[in-house]
Parts: structure tokens; sequence; C-alpha cells
């Protein structure tokens, strides 16, 4: 059982970081898509890339949320959607880089999602609903915005993909494997099932 004083490394929240810059940029890139303006495209970016964590915070009496304690997730959101509003026009939302990248994204928000949960001492079931929502709710809350159905909604294996990560999160702590194998195991298994799933353009069924 993972402790409660656990620290993820280094590693992970230079991901995280990362993970942050990227859903951002699908925020900007979205607003692009409906011809919003510059402060459309900076909402959108910290909506798709803080949201999720922000709803969460606000779920386990997380306060301040953990956006407002580390400044540098908001500060990233929001120069990424300035440099996607003057930079980022030629860049398609369908790239494959984007959704390897978002991806990776996926599958770390999944893990911290699932560990802050754990750390609230949440059950089963609120540990694989925390670390979806953390890792989809700025997707949903993006849709919301610009009137479209959330992402989650249709037959891409995405949101499916954070729930097997975030299950194995459970499988993992259940046989006691090193904090190492857990971290490294739950990304890995999130974002394989997203890039193979897209890959083979496997969907849920419809």
């Amino acid at each position: 059982m993972l402790t409660a004083n656990m620290q993820l490394p280094m590693s992970i929240h230079l991901l995280d970081l990362f993970g942050t810059a990227v859903f951002a940029l699908t925020g900007a890139l979205r607003a692009l898509t409906k011809q919003l303006d510059l402060m459309g495209a900076v909402v959108l970016a910290i909506v798709t890339a803080l949201g999720g964590g922000m709803m969460r915070d606000a779920l386990i009496g997380r306060n301040p949320p953990a956006a407002f304690v580390d400044e540098t997730y908001l500060l990233i959101a929001i120069s990424t959607g300035i440099l996607a509003f003057f930079w980022g026009r030629q860049i398609r939302e369908q790239e494959s880089w984007l959704i390897i990248f978002d991806a990776i994204g996926l599958g770390v928000f999944t893990l911290v999602g699932a560990w802050v949960a754990e750390q609230a001492g949440l059950g089963a079931t609120g540990i694989i609903f925390i670390a979806m929502l953390t890792a989809t709710g700025g997707g949903v809350l993006r849709a919301i915005l610009v009137s479209e159905i959330p992402f989650i909604l249709k037959k891409e294996i995405y949101a499916s993909a954070s729930l097997l990560g975030a299950a194995s999160f459970l499988l993992f702590d259940f046989m006691n494997l090193s904090i190492g194998l857990i971290i490294w195991g739950v990304v890995f298994i999130t974002i394989s099932i997203r890039l193979i799933s897209w890959r083979c353009n496997y969907h849920l069924p419809s």
C-alpha cells in the first residue's frame, strides 16, 4: 500500500508538466477551429489542461487546488494558449505526434489522479473515478464550452484507457509491487491502450 506522504519521482512531475502543455495545446487548437479570439484560446487552453485536476481537488477537498499551489501549471497553460494562437494555425488536431503526446498526458494524468485519490483515502471506486476525471475532465469542460459532444462520450477508446490504467493502479497496489513499478506500469498501460486502439482503429460498440 502506498503511504500518504509518498512523493512521485521528478520524472513523473516533468511528464505531468509536459501533459499540461499538450492538453493546453489541444484546447487552444480547438479555439482556433472555432475561430475564437486570443482570450478564447487561452481560456480553452487553461480549461483543457487544468479543468480535470481542479474538479478532482474540489471533490476531495484539496484546498487550494494543486494548480494554484504550483503556479507553473497555470503559467504553462497560459503560455501554450498564447503561442498556439499566434503560431499553431498550421497544426491539425489529428496530427500523429499530437495524438501520441496526448496519450502520454492521458497516462500521466491518470496516474497522478489515482495517486492523489489514494492519498485522500478513497476506496477502489473513488480512485478509478478520480483518476478518470483528472485525465478526461478538462476535455469534457472544453467540449461543453464550444457546444460539442465530449470526446469521452464518443466511441474512441480514450476514457476506457484511463479506466483500465486506474484499475491497474489498484491491482499493482494490491500485489504490493514497488512504487516504481506501480507508477510506470500505470502510465505504460494507459498510453499503450490508447495508442494501440488508435493505431488499429479499435472502437467501443456503438
